[in-house]
């Protein structure tokens, strides 16, 4: 049986349930760049392969003009920065599309997480509007970031017609081998598309998951705040409850208010798993990417005598950095709020409840008082500090580039 849920878990979302779900606006967003299926379709199929060929052909392309300019640290930097950045999306694609069993789960695992305290925000206005908060934040950050990002296209695209209309440049990789003589029409198209694709596909999926642990979250805060309300003399007004039960009625009531937050922090805690499993490798991919093009950013936008390389470098620089950000900072927040909960059910009204009351506590506390984690390839944990790190990190690699040019 739990085999057979499994796998009606796992089937493709179709178009229809994707607009019912909280995560409509990055699903439908992955779907327009070819990555996320909604219907059985060859058609999307090969969509979704002309996306990858693009990749693979811009990835060729970085390559060999490398190759061609190595010994000139400012070509191969430059061209490693776009590089790298198309790389980070051809990649997180293939783990897309290797398991996209993965991510339709995941969605349909996140629409239970989201119906586990329905029935509580229903009845309880406060606590609604954090859940709907949480809606309104994640679609807000997914969008600005994606338009943010899309911006970028005004800026690199256009910029070899514009200030050097004389020569054929192209805007990524030139091809030292012949000039960019030979099809430079399609090869100037070509590095559009691929930038396009690589960095909406590889950019929403950041999004998706930073959308996740924002209503995870959100979750864990309605949590405490139930916890929270559990007070000897009746739940407070936000709860609205009576303060003239008798005292052994209201033992009993409360008693089973616990038993729900028990229930309903078990659930959340189950989902943790399926979110960490499909954000392992993309974390990984993403922390390791960004940390190269800030370093790769930096050094152009530094020592690059072509003011055009500079403007499009210092303002593509807050895009790896906000990746960063976007990670540490919504992982952070389910850790914040993950001990939130132990602390709330530390300051309700335990010492006056029954004894059963109490062992019930002692449990959800016990283990509220884990640490609730997400890590990057089971290695590295998610939050503030670890964003601080990665900082530092690039700004070691980009000292040691200085070094190196100046000899």
């Amino acid at each position: 049986m739990d085999h057979v849920q499994e796998k009606d878990l796992e089937r493709n979302l179709t178009w229809t349930e994707s607009g019912q779900s909280v995560l409509k606006p990055n699903i439908r967003h992955l779907y327009l760049f070819g990555l996320w299926p909604l219907c059985e379709s060859r058609l999307f199929n090969l969509y979704t392969f002309y996306g990858f060929i693009l990749g693979l052909w811009n990835l060729t392309e970085c390559l060999l003009t490398i190759y061609f300019a190595w010994g000139d640290m400012d070509e191969v930097t430059l061209v490693m920065m776009s590089s790298v950045s198309n790389l980070n999306g051809l990649i997180q694609m293939m783990f897309f599309v290797y398991d996209r069993r993965l991510y339709n789960s995941l969605a349909r695992h996140v629409a239970a997480l989201l119906s586990v305290q329905s029935d509580v925000c229903d009845r309880h206005p406060p606590l609604a509007a954090i859940f709907r908060s949480s809606q309104r934040r994640a679609f807000r950050l997914s969008l600005a970031l994606l338009l943010f990002m899309f911006s970028q296209c005004f800026v690199w695209f256009p910029m070899p017609r514009i200030v050097y209309p004389e020569q054929r440049l192209l805007p990524f990789a030139q091809h030292a081998w012949d000039n960019n003589t030979n099809f430079y029409g399609l090869s100037y198209f070509a590095q559009c598309a691929a930038g396009l694709w690589m960095t909406q596909m590889s950019f929403g999926i950041d999004c998706l998951l930073a959308s996740i642990m924002i209503l995870l979250a959100a979750q864990l805060d309605i949590l405490a705040r139930r916890i929270l309300a559990l007070k000897n003399d009746g739940y407070n007004e936000t709860f609205e409850y009576s303060k003239k039960r008798p005292g052994a009625r209201f033992s009993d009531t409360m008693y089973s208010d616990l038993c729900l937050c028990v229930e309903s922090h078990q659930k959340i805690l189950s989902f943790v798993p399926h979110l960490q499993i499909t954000m392992n490798p993309v974390a990984m991919t993403s922390f390791g990417c960004s940390v190269l093009i800030i370093c790769l950013g930096l050094f152009q936008s530094t020592f690059s005598e072509d003011f055009s390389v500079v403007f499009k470098c210092a303002s593509f620089l807050p895009i790896p950095c906000s990746r960063l950000y976007l990670y540490c900072w919504a992982a952070n927040n389910v850790t914040e709020q993950a001990e939130a909960v132990s602390a709330a059910a530390y300051n309700c009204s335990w010492m006056d409840a029954s004894e059963r009351f109490k062992r019930a506590m002692r449990i959800l506390v016990s283990r509220a008082q884990k640490p609730l984690v997400l890590m990057a390839g089971y290695l590295y944990p998610i939050n503030r500090e670890a964003f601080l790190t990665l900082v530092n990190a690039s700004y070691s690699y980009y000292a040691l580039l200085s070094q190196m040019n100046k000899r």
